[in-house]
């Protein structure tokens, strides 16, 4: 592995101790018997929030030319999920570092039908593709095989968190192409705060070593303007099901279009 990835990946893995401090009241679980709390779900059917992720990867897969060569990715996404109508989304810019240029997607994931449509708004493009081979979101509530790390606290013990982390195993033939995940949730409200991820990843058509880190903020109850997040552009092929968005406006490059403080859709 390049010197430069080693590096991010030291640097991405010490994120999490950087930030917060495991309290003296519930230690690191990692090597003891400890229960934990109970396993959350997100506490509100419909919000946005903000995620910037930080991540370093050496792809394994695909042309000579591509393999082994190792790239950093800094992005940042504005989600909304709405779970009343069975759908999440998702606008993201992608800075590279050593030169490629940014990109700019739009995602928006049918979690009835378990497909997505990822929009190109500079290229004027859609992709459709089933969900399960473009993961871009946290889960819904902590999962039933991750195991309670511990809780930590941020600043002077003014906000508590939860960890949960498990291990994703690999295949029968190579089962050393593993990884491993975990996600911080609020102690009390159970919106997420961070997420982990080392090892084998594979997904939006590439297969890679991949370590990662993610942080949430700005999240609000509500979708206050659900087509800047929903509607599908003209050169989509498809519209979406009749309890989508309908403007069919793209978010603008750069700077996507957020709903505003306020109500909810439902």
């Amino acid at each position: 592995m390049d010197h430069r990835v080693a590096m991010l990946a030291c640097l991405v893995a010490l994120q999490p101790a950087i930030i917060a401090q495991t309290t003296t009241e519930t230690p690191y679980a990692g090597n003891t018997t400890a229960a934990g709390p109970e396993r959350c779900c997100f506490p509100a059917n419909q919000f946005t929030i903000s995620k910037s992720t930080s991540s370093g990867t050496v792809r394994i897969d695909g042309p000579l030319l591509y393999r082994h060569q190792p790239l950093a990715i800094l992005e940042e996404a504005y989600e909304a999920y709405d779970y009343d109508n069975g759908r999440i989304a998702s606008y993201m810019i992608r800075r590279f570092l050593g030169g490629i240029p940014e990109q700019h997607l739009r995602i928006v994931e049918d979690l009835i039908e378990e497909t997505v449509t990822i929009i190109y708004p500079d290229e004027t493009k859609c992709v459709k593709g089933k969900a399960a081979d473009y993961p871009f979101h946290a889960d819904r509530c902590v999962s039933e095989y991750a195991e309670y790390l511990g809780t930590s606290y941020i600043d002077d013990k003014a906000v508590y968190t939860d960890t949960w982390g498990f291990l994703i195993p690999g295949s029968e033939e190579y089962p050393s192409e593993n990884a491993y995940y975990s996600i911080t949730y609020g102690k009390d409200s159970c919106v997420p705060h961070g997420t982990l991820f080392a090892g084998i990843a594979e997904g939006w058509d590439v297969k890679q070593h991949l370590v990662s880190t993610s942080g949430y903020y700005n999240y609000e109850e509500g979708i206050d303007d659900p087509d800047a997040y929903f509607g599908l552009p003209d050169y989509c092929e498809e519209k979406p099901r009749k309890n989508g968005g309908g403007s069919g406006r793209p978010g603008r490059p750069g700077r996507p279009d957020r709903p505003s403080k306020g109500r909810r859709t439902d």
